[in-house]
């Protein structure tokens, strides 16, 4: 089979691999044609905010397009078109930081963050309150956004603070530096938080 074909076909069913493309062909055989799309066969076409979350972690971990198309059964053009929703996150031009606040792989709160006018908008996709960023608070203030900070990081009074800082390469005390670095995983529980910053215009 020429390449261009392989590379076509690859791309409208996800594989080119003949003995499942002869199955994807068995099931549609017995589909109505009003509801046939060869584009959906054999791929999901669409990702849960749980996975979309999983797919920015492999990404920014290096975890090529192909190989995170390959685990959830999607395109690479599917993979990329995640990637870029997940940066274009916010309506308001000046959030230049999303915080995924996660449980384990489940994501709870996201939190998209404006420096420039001190203030966050949040969204709650669990209704387990002790699970969300800001408990029962749907309308969460710049203060709450710096107590939830200092909650997820290394208190500023722990012993020995400079060495650790030091050691992370962190120049001073900074909540937000530091949850870079550690994720904002804490002895204790699961949660844990992913940044995501708006690519530069």
């Amino acid at each position: 089979m020429p390449n261009e074909y392989r590379e076509q076909i690859k791309e409208i069913f996800g594989t080119d691999n003949l003995d499942q493309l002869r199955q994807f062909a068995a099931q549609i055989k017995g589909t109505p044609c009003s509801q046939r799309n060869p584009r959906n066969a054999g791929r999901k076409t669409q990702l849960s905010e749980d996975q979309l979350v999983d797919v920015l972690e492999l990404h920014n971990s290096g975890v090529g397009a192909t190989a995170i198309a390959d685990k959830y059964g999607v395109s690479r053009q599917t993979v990329y078109k995640y990637l870029e929703k997940a940066q274009h996150f916010s309506d308001d031009p000046n959030c230049v930081l999303r915080i995924n606040y996660m449980n384990r792989q489940q994501l709870c709160t996201t939190i998209d963050v404006d420096f420039r006018h001190e203030r966050i908008k949040i969204k709650n996709f669990t209704d387990k309150i002790p699970l969300r960023a800001f408990g029962v608070n749907e309308e969460p203030s710049w203060e709450d956004f710096e107590v939830f900070l200092q909650e997820r990081c290394l208190p500023a009074s722990r012993a020995g603070i400079k060495e650790l800082l030091r050691d992370m390469d962190i120049p001073f005390y900074d909540p937000l530096l530091i949850i870079e670095k550690t994720k904002g995983r804490m002895a204790g529980d699961n949660q844990w938080v992913q940044l995501i910053k708006k690519p530069a215009a």
